[in-house]
């Protein structure tokens, strides 16, 4: 499988993140909508198969990777002073970190908070749609999120040619990605064919790019990450049926590092049994890359 880097224009603010697991589900409906039932039916198959050919990461801002969660340190010393506290207040916010440190093929950029997205609190009205006019007492607030640049990066890992890798990242987007689409929200191009990339370490500790679940059969140890809980929502033809949520996981996020003495290109896998249709499935793994 190769490793690809590819880079997207945020045209639009967006109202949900750039996750992996996301990402992939939009994915998935762009073979539903261009390659039919039988198509999204062969891809889920082959996914599930424990020897997936697609497997993405999060988004981050071009040139940089998310920091690695780092090892618990123990204080050594009290009375810091006010540069080495300063210091380290700093290097707790950072966010993302130079991705040519790891991967080769990626200009060297700094690592500063530029790409962060900002949360922007925008106003509505309510409509009576019987009366077409505005509800008293209907105004509510609505949370956007502005990125600091418009260029982000995806990786994918892939057993498809890099021209399949471009289709299918551009059937993902063209209806919009995430909440709020059909009002504007989430407008995504593609700018760049995939560019193949390597990691620039082999050791045996590595860093998750994107959310994943740790299998009871794992071979991975040491692991430390941060959490967050998934309470999916169902898109396409699957957003107006009865029940539109999946079953509430739990994910590690990008950032996540642990050793693995096998050598590995992804780590987690599909979720089946997620709501009460069969075919409903989700995207619980993602690229790794060695660190160390």
């Amino acid at each position: 499988m190769t490793l690809y880097r590819i880079t997207l224009r945020l045209c639009s603010p967006l109202a949900t993140p750039l996750k992996g697991d996301t990402i992939w589900g939009h994915i998935a409906w762009g073979i539903a909508n261009h390659e039919g039932d039988e198509g999204i039916g062969e891809f889920l198959s082959r996914e599930k198969s424990g020897d997936p050919s697609l497997v993405v990461s999060s988004a981050f801002p071009t040139g940089m990777l998310c920091r690695p969660i780092p090892e618990p340190q123990e204080r050594t010393k009290s009375g810091l002073s006010a540069e080495e506290y300063a210091k380290i207040k700093l290097n707790k916010k950072l966010k993302y970190l130079a991705a040519a440190d790891y991967v080769s093929g990626v200009a060297e950029m700094s690592g500063d908070e530029a790409g962060s997205f900002k949360a922007v609190p925008v106003l509505h009205n309510t409509i009576d749609r019987s009366s077409n006019a505005v509800l008293e007492g209907g105004l509510y607030m609505v949370q956007e999120e502005w990125a600091g640049t418009a260029d982000w990066d995806i990786y994918v890992l892939s057993s498809d040619p890099a021209e399949r890798v471009q289709e299918l990242c551009e059937w993902a987007f063209e209806n919009g990605y995430g909440a709020d689409a059909s009002t504007g929200k989430g407008k995504i191009l593609v700018k760049n064919s995939p560019e193949p990339v390597e990691a620039r370490k082999t050791g045996s500790v590595y860093m998750a790019l994107g959310p994943f679940v740790k299998e009871s059969n794992t071979i991975i140890t040491d692991l430390r990450g941060d959490i967050f809980i998934r309470s999916g929502r169902l898109g396409g033809d699957f957003a107006s049926i009865v029940v539109p949520y999946k079953k509430t996981v739990l994910l590690y996020d990008a950032g996540a590092v642990f050793t693995s003495e096998k050598r590995l290109g992804y780590v987690g896998k599909i979720l089946p049994n997620v709501h009460m249709d069969p075919r409903i499935c989700q995207s619980a793994f993602t690229p790794v890359i060695p660190i160390a």
